[in-house]
């Protein structure tokens, strides 16, 4: 009866103490494995609580295979981390798609029109860029009573350019002259 208790008792202990195979494939890669290693291997049992030879620089007080593992299961969330981060921002970097212009928004703006009118119609341009200033021509301005002299005044100039899209294959170039249309060309472009 003893016998048969004991017998039942070590095979029960058997599978809870589960080993772990390590062996080298034919690349050079080092497997690590709880279940048999595949026939013809040459594979060593490791104690997962056994200390390593020379320990790792970074892990002074970390020795077991266990430990190890989990450190480097950490590495690899960190640096999957950073892949994220480095994806959001590449992502952000990215230039915005073009809206281009509708054809219907297009015959809506006129000569003259006001800078907010125009962004009230076509909306934000693709491209936007600062010009300078337009010198206007000469006008004369009264200094005093017997004096007037040639002025010339400079105007703000701005162009709004609306990009080519696949539904609207155009490129509109809306030049402002002191805050008003002054100048609109569309260009087909595809």
């Amino acid at each position: 009866m003893q016998f048969l208790i004991f017998l039942v008792l070590f095979t029960a202990a058997v599978p809870a103490s589960a080993q772990i195979y390590r062996w080298v494939d034919a690349n050079g890669q080092v497997h690590f494995s709880n279940t048999a290693p595949p026939q013809g291997v040459n594979a060593t049992v490791v104690d997962p609580n056994a200390k390593e030879v020379p320990p790792a620089p970074e892990s002074s007080e970390c020795y077991t295979v266990r430990c190890q593992g989990e450190r480097m299961e950490e590495r690899q969330r960190k640096r999957e981390a950073e892949i994220e981060r480095a994806a959001v921002e590449r992502a952000v970097a990215a230039p915005k798609p073009y809206r281009g212009l509708e054809f219907r928004k297009y015959i809506s703006i006129q000569r003259g029109m006001g800078e907010g009118e125009l962004l009230g119609i076509a909306g934000e341009p693709d491209l936007k860029a600062d010009q300078g200033i337009a010198i206007a021509a000469p006008a004369t301005v009264q200094l005093d009573r017997n004096l007037s002299t040639a002025a010339r005044t400079g105007l703000r100039l701005v162009t709004y350019t609306y990009m080519p899209t696949p539904a609207d294959p155009f490129t509109t170039t809306i030049t402002l002259v002191g805050g008003r249309v002054g100048e609109i060309e569309r260009v087909r472009k595809f």
